[in-house]
């Protein structure tokens, strides 16, 4: 009987090895693996929108920028401005002439366009010191620093019609609100900003308007730049400050 159960062993090896179970091992781990994939992806934090806190924050730690507004069309230029926190130097451009505000020089350069003269005005503590407040903050390039400030009913939204421009690396945004005009008609505002993604920094923005049974218009365009203290100074010197 021994012998019988003895013979009986090797061949119940036989038959289990014979079954080859590690063909189903691959395919097992391979569907664990899938659903481990799955789980990732779905707990994975998605892509935060960008926020006008966050815009006034970027615009406040920014030392050098150029500002360049259209009316209606980039072909209609109206002003370029040029400041510079770090050389303490504002210039302002547009048809009529150019001005340069030197904070550390406490001095106003002024150019006539027709004849290309220089007129030099020494500033007083209290002008130099508005002056340098336009230097500042936001620079007056946001309707609102937030959202608590926006009207009631405003909307912070991403942008999903019309929207010609593509700028490479930004997300386009609208504020969008409405206000009374002094006859009481509804006035509807959007406010379209194109953001660096990754520096939270306006590229350019777009000023809409839409007055009581019209269609919504283009009131002007700003672009914007960050440029380096070289070619703010190559800015200026190409100007003859």
């Amino acid at each position: 009987m021994e012998s019988l159960v003895k013979s009986l062993k090797p061949n119940l090896k036989q038959k289990l090895s014979s079954l080859n179970i590690r063909p189903f091992i691959k395919p097992a781990a391979a569907a664990a693996a899938v659903i481990l994939a799955a789980i990732f992806l779905f707990n994975a934090p998605t892509a935060r929108a960008i926020n006008l806190g966050q815009i006034s924050k970027a615009l406040e730690r920014i030392k050098n920028v150029c500002i360049t507004t259209f009316y209606q069309e980039e072909s209609n230029k109206t002003q370029e401005i040029w400041i510079s926190r770090t050389l303490n130097i504002k210039m302002l451009k547009t048809k009529n002439g150019y001005t340069l505000w030197d904070l550390n020089a406490k001095s106003e350069k002024s150019k006539n366009l027709n004849t290309g003269s220089i007129v030099i005005t020494k500033l007083e503590d209290a002008l130099l010191s508005r002056i340098k407040k336009t230097m500042e903050g936001t620079l007056d390039l946001l309707p609102f620093n937030s959202m608590s400030e926006a009207p009631e009913g405003a909307k912070w939204l991403p942008a999903n019609e019309n929207i010609e421009i593509v700028i490479p690396g930004t997300e386009v945004y609208d504020l969008v609100w409405t206000q009374k005009s002094l006859i009481g008609s509804i006035i509807h505002r959007k406010w379209r900003v194109y953001i660096d993604i990754e520096m939270k920094r306006p590229k350019r923005i777009e000023w809409w308007l839409k007055l009581p049974d019209e269609k919504e218009y283009l009131e002007t365009i700003t672009t914007i730049s960050y440029p380096t203290d070289a070619e703010i100074q190559a800015s200026i010197d190409k100007e003859g400050f």
